[in-house]
């Protein structure tokens, strides 16, 4: 299931980015851009941020177990160098 929320994320993501430089080089730009890309900016922004959420859901929780390791292993390195 994780792999559809993901590939979810990236359209969701990829279609947030487009959309919005379509619909800010609309605004910036001399030509006018049509009101569905708004929508559709909008959308891929929703889809994106909706199945990042729910991959962080379904993801472990660290709670501080990178720390722990990354000091164990300093402290290993320390050890072994000095």
């Amino acid at each position: 299931m994780k792999k559809i929320w993901a590939i979810l994320t990236v359209i969701g993501f990829t279609a947030f980015w487009t959309f919005g430089f379509i619909a800010a080089s609309g605004v910036f730009g001399d030509r006018d851009s049509h009101p569905m890309t708004f929508v559709l900016c909008i959308a891929g922004l929703g889809a994106g941020l909706y199945g990042w959420f729910q991959i962080m859901r379904t993801a472990p929780k660290m709670h501080g177990k990178r720390a722990a390791a990354r000091a164990r292993m300093e402290e290993e390195f320390q050890h072994l160098a000095g």
